[in-house]
This record gives C-alpha cells, structure tokens and sequence, in this order.
C-alpha cells in the first residue's frame, strides 16, 4: 500500500539481496524468518529500526494495509504473535 522505502533514506543495508547478487530483480528481497519466537527476537527489520514488536505491527499497518491500527488492534495482534513462542531446539 505504502513505498516502504520512499518513506526513509535508504542504506545499504536496504538494497537487501542485491548486495550480493547485483541483481536488480533483488533489490529490497530480503529473507524473511518464520514468526516462530517472533516475540523473541527484537529488534525488527533488515535494519532493526523498530525496536519493540508493537512498532513493528504498526508500520506494517501503515505499509500493508494503508492505514494507522487502533490501539486495540495492535494489542490483539501482539498477543497473538506471543502465542507462537515455542521451545528452542536441542
């Protein structure tokens, strides 16, 4: 919905797999990880500018959807993403 990009001053860092295939197609691909632990592991982002997971859900809000969440909705996706803590493998 929304330029993530446009948005800042891009990096390095935010050409993602180009910086190593030098590839157009790659520029902003990144790899992204399960949700698994999510809870887990701040910060969030290829660049790690949100540092808590509820400032994640909100501009992917604002970059998915368009639109700002209420609060309410942010606090009910944050705590389904808690629910996908698991235990780490031997």
């Amino acid at each position: 919905m929304n330029a993530y990009f446009a948005a800042k001053t891009p990096s390095k860092a935010d050409l993602g797999r180009f910086n190593v295939t030098g590839r157009d197609e790659d520029r902003h691909v990144f790899k992204v990880p399960s949700l698994r632990n999510v809870a887990r592991t701040a910060p969030y982002f290829h660049d790690a500018s949100a540092e808590r997971l509820e400032d994640a859900v909100r501009v992917m809000g604002r970059h998915q959807l368009g639109m700002e969440l209420p609060e309410s909705d942010v606090t009910q996706i944050v705590a389904f993403l808690r629910t996908l803590d698991g235990e780490d493998a031997p």
